[in-house]
């Protein structure tokens, strides 16, 4: 079965780049010929999203043993509470759990929504474009999603023609499927984290109780499940830590050429195309950093629990690890862009400053 999946993953790869291929041959012909700036920027968004689409999901199966490792841990640690008496702890982490999953699925339907209108108004607007030509000029030229140069020519005839919208329309949801996918892996990778961090702090709060052996033992289970938190951590940072540099060089480029097409570009197709392009830009990359700093900020309140136990009535030994839980606490648990920066809300301030600026420049040129 895995083989299977990875033969299907490189075949959909191996289908999407005879597009990218040639997106990046009519960009490369179009310079030299001398084209306009809103014609080359209507192709530019679009390579540089298929190329984010890849250098998300590859890391991803190429990694596949983390993966695996990394579910199945979540899936052991997940908190099981039975329908007939619970405790006080075991309400707490049902409620926590509610609270965690209800969030989530709202962003999973948010982030499903905005990717699906992607893909119907890029696959649809040459049609409709058509059907307008047709209703009022008696005619219609054929026009494909995107601006492709093949080795052949597309519009030699209809079964061709229709060949390779097909093909360009799957190429489209592929692209929107790898993003989908593995964006919505990292935000259910966080919510649990930091979910289990939460649970962790309540139990940290509670640690210390009448019986000497009996804290010794919550402390040794909080410590154990504090360090398996940080490996998580440390997995989740070797899934997404390559694909999340190209994601913040990427993301000013996307932002700035979709906010081009939408305010510059005089064309209502370019706009209608590209809103839900750059809603789908900017909530992929806020997203991601949202959740990056949601990780961070859940791992750095474990200080505050860990303080807030009665570690002053309990022995010399148990302060020793609160001392120690504390200065591992105090250093944050994160995700970065291949060490060159931290997923957090800084980064995507800085993500926008910088799409603002090539935004003004790129008006400049234009003018």
């Amino acid at each position: 079965m895995t083989f299977l999946l990875k033969l299907l993953y490189y075949f959909n790869l191996l289908w999407l780049y005879t597009d990218v291929i040639g997106e990046f041959c009519w960009l490369i012909e179009g310079i030299k010929l001398g084209k306009s700036l809103d014609e080359l920027s209507m192709i530019a968004p679009c390579s540089t999203i298929c190329l984010l689409a890849t250098a998300k999901s590859l890391p991803i199966i190429l990694n596949k043993n983390t993966l695996d490792s990394t579910v199945d841990k979540l899936r052991n640690m997940h908190p099981n509470s039975s329908n007939k008496t619970e405790s006080k702890d075991e309400r707490f982490e049902r409620e926590v759990v509610r609270e965690s999953l209800k969030f989530l699925n709202s962003v999973i339907t948010f982030m499903y929504v905005c990717c699906a209108v992607v893909v119907v108004i890029f696959s649809t607007l040459p049609l409709m474009l058509m059907s307008y030509d047709y209703y009022y000029k008696g005619e219609a030229d054929l026009k494909l999603p995107f601006l492709i140069k093949y080795f052949f020519d597309a519009y030699a005839n209809t079964k061709i023609w229709g060949f390779v919208y097909i093909h360009q329309v799957w190429s489209t949801t592929n692209v929107c499927m790898n993003i989908f996918a593995t964006d919505t892996f990292f935000y259910v990778f966080c919510t649990y984290i930091r979910m289990h961090f939460r649970i962790l702090g309540y139990h940290f709060e509670n640690v210390v109780c009448a019986s000497h052996d009996q804290t010794r033992r919550k402390m040794r289970k909080c410590i154990r499940r504090h360090q398996e938190l940080i490996e998580l951590v440390n997995q989740l940072e070797t899934l997404y830590s390559k694909s999340a540099l190209f994601n913040i060089l990427s993301s000013s480029l996307l932002i700035c050429l979709s906010g081009f097409n939408i305010t510059i570009v005089a064309k209502t197709s370019a706009i209608l195309a590209f809103i839900p392009f750059l809603v789908v830009s900017l909530t992929q990359i806020s997203l991601t950093c949202f959740y990056g700093d949601m990780l961070m900020a859940s791992s750095t309140k474990m200080c505050d629990a860990v303080y807030n136990c009665r570690w002053y009535d309990a022995s010399p030994d148990i302060k020793k690890s609160v001392f120690l839980v504390l200065f591992r606490a105090s250093k944050p648990c994160k995700v970065t862009a291949a060490k060159f920066a931290v997923l957090n809300l800084s980064a995507f301030t800085t993500i926008l400053s910088r799409s603002w600026s090539y935004f003004a420049l790129l008006k400049t040129m234009y003018d």
